[in-house]
């Protein structure tokens, strides 16, 4: 070996014997490296306390609390910022909207949740107003709605009644209603027109269903309403008060003495399409102005904010300790607008042993599968603007709405062959393991299948653009006398608890009009 290589040699070996040392200084400098990174996060968290409780000091007015960060809550927040709080909303999630919710798929950003909401009463129209959004509502195409039925393998599909309300025929004697539920079941329907209506009908508690049976006939009642029902509540008809349902219907039966002439009579002026409407680009954008709004009063929006618990010391000058995160918020009013089974758990220990409610045990998950597809084959709608499924159909989903047939932006914002498919599944009380497994690729290859049936445009996986998944638990709210009896339980309690509100679907009922409702009467008080 020549003395040159002899000193290469030594060098290697000098090099690597002083590796251990030299991996030990470059450890030992990160370590203080990330030290140095962890005071200055510590020193400027500190900073932005101090700065806070400063704001908080030179600000005297009350400080309200709300906890969750959906509709009910946001609407909350803004009402009470207007009258004067300071507001501080904390959200379990990483995003603000709740049952709202966006997803971008294959290029398209598509509502993920609740796509419309009802135009009767003006609600929820007024209240896009106040966010200035009145000039974004967008109407429906106006095409009618089908009917999937069937038996075993066999798919049969019509279009609904033109003038029916949640399934019920304004007019019986109709081919429409024939093709759906047969002749002799027509008859039975057609005896509503000459039987007298029952006077005690006005004022008892009336289900949908009873309704539907007694002045209809059980055809009317499993094929045209349960399909309708299972579509927008998720449940049964016999759940359902028949003045949650359909507002104004009883008394219509009353001053027409027809059940049928009493659709007939509240749907006069509202034909197809017209009696839903949603906002251009999505209703998500409603969700983006409320908190852009609130965000400019001072608003604090807080994201991935779980909260754990509610303290209360009612002889403290700030009553309410709101504990989220290891952190501690001092709160004069709490407003609780989470699902139901979190709003219970934060509720009940507020609440005297004897008063505490119960939760709910039954299933109550429900998922949402949209599909944007290259199919120019769906370019003429072949089953309108959606599709309602039968109990008895050879299918899993409940119900289809076609997207792009149903809204005219959505079309033009996808192009023509380009359309979209939302396919719901889930009904309350029964479980459904394609639901509950959350198995998202499942769940998509058997909404392929069953669009494919539904529309009658076969469908492969290959015409799939992009695919995405929203899964709602425990956001349906209950119906019928279960849910009248835990909002009464509810009121009970707050009536009793001074500067706790609730607020939420799950005590307003479905639909964007009852929720903004129920939260802005349960927070209309002045702060000073």
């Amino acid at each position: 070996m020549s003395k040159d290589q002899r000193s290469e040699n030594v060098a290697e070996a000098s090099t690597r014997a002083e590796t251990p040392k030299a991996r030990r200084v470059i450890a030992s400098d990160a370590a203080a490296h990330a030290l140095r990174l962890l005071e200055k996060v510590r020193s400027a968290t500190e900073a932005q306390a101090h700065k806070r409780a400063a704001k908080d000091a030179a600000d005297p007015a009350p400080h309200a609390v709300v906890i969750g960060g959906g509709v009910a809550g946001l609407v909350a927040a803004r009402d009470l910022r207007q009258t004067g709080h300071r507001v501080t909303v904390l959200e379990a999630a990483d995003g603000f909207g709740g049952c709202v919710r966006r997803a971008e798929v294959a290029g398209l950003q598509l509502d993920a949740g609740a796509e419309s909401f009802a135009v009767r009463g003006g609600t929820v129209g007024s209240y896009l107003d106040e966010l200035d959004l009145s000039g974004s509502i967008a109407a429906t195409s106006g095409a009618s709605a089908w009917l999937i039925q069937g038996e075993g393998e066999k798919i049969l599909a019509n279009p609904l009644p033109a003038t029916s309300l949640m399934g019920i025929p304004g007019h019986v004697r109709t081919d429409e209603v024939r093709h759906l539920i047969g002749r002799a079941a027509t008859v039975r329907a057609a005896a509503d027109l000459i039987t007298p209506m029952s006077k005690k009908w006005a004022t008892e508690p009336l289900s949908l269903a009873e309704v539907v049976r007694s002045r209809m006939g059980q055809a009317v009642l499993d094929e045209l309403v349960a399909p309708v029902v299972n579509g927008v509540y998720s449940t049964d008809p016999a759940q359902i008060d028949i003045d949650a349902a359909a507002p104004g219907l009883r008394a219509a039966m009353q001053s027409t003495g027809s059940l049928a002439r009493a659709v007939a009579q509240l749907q006069s002026s509202a034909p197809a399409g017209s009696r839903v409407a949603g906002l251009d680009g999505g209703m998500y954008t409603m969700i983006e102005a409320l908190a852009g709004q609130l965000q400019a009063a001072g608003v604090s929006l807080v994201r991935n904010s779980p909260v754990t618990a509610i303290s209360r010391q009612p002889q403290a000058e700030q009553p309410y300790t709101v504990h989220t995160l290891g952190q501690e918020l001092k709160a004069d009013r709490v407003v609780i607008a989470t699902p139901a089974e979190p709003a219970l758990g934060l509720l009940n220990p507020l609440l005297p042993a004897d008063q505490q409610i119960e939760g709910r045990s039954e299933a109550n998950a429900i998922a949402l599968a949209t599909l944007v597809v290259d199919k120019p084959e769906l370019d003429e709608a072949p089953r309108g603007s959606g599709v309602l499924v039968s109990r008895g159909a050879p299918l899993v989903a409940k119900a289809l709405t076609h997207a792009t047939a149903k809204w005219p932006w959505l079309a033009e914002q996808a192009g023509p062959g380009t359309h979209v498919v939302r396919l719901s599944f889930g009904r309350i009380g029964e479980h459904e393991p394609i639901v509950e497994s959350d198995d998202d690729a499942q769940l998509i290859a058997q909404a392929v299948k069953d669009a494919s049936k539904i529309l009658g445009v076969q469908l492969q996986q290959e015409d799939v653009l992009g695919s995405a998944v929203s899964r709602f638990n425990d956001m349906v709210p209950l119906q019928g006398g279960a849910a009248a009896q835990r909002r009464a339980q509810v009121q009970q309690a707050l009536d009793d608890l001074d500067g706790v509100d609730v607020v939420g679907a799950w005590l307003a009922g479905t639909g964007l009009a009852r929720v903004i409702a129920q939260a802005r009467r349960a927070v209309a008080i002045s702060a000073r």
